[in-house]
């Protein structure tokens, strides 16, 4: 296994683990703010593994990078007001 290979299959592990651990989150009784936020993390994190190491978008003045960090950054965003305006309605 070359080292391409290599990057792409722990890229692909980190992501397993990351949806596990969103799934297992689920399943715990964790606060709402702290759920919120750790979904808004994985999110993210998730997020900037596929821009990099699947779509390609490595290329610093790429518009199409731009777009897709901004979305990454804003729907982490909504799921953290959502989860303070889920909370503030208890």
């Amino acid at each position: 296994m070359n080292t391409q290979e290599r990057n792409v299959t722990r890229v692909w592990l980190a992501l397993v683990a990351l949806t596990l651990g969103s799934a297992w989150l689920g399943e715990e009784g964790w606060p709402v703010l702290v759920t919120a936020l750790v979904v808004a993390l994985i999110v993210a994190a998730k997020g900037l593994l596929v821009i990099r190491h699947y779509m390609g978008l490595v290329e610093e003045g790429s518009r199409l990078r731009s777009v897709m960090r901004l979305y990454f950054v804003v729907v982490p965003a909504l799921i953290l007001v959502a989860g303070g305006a889920s909370w503030l309605a208890v």
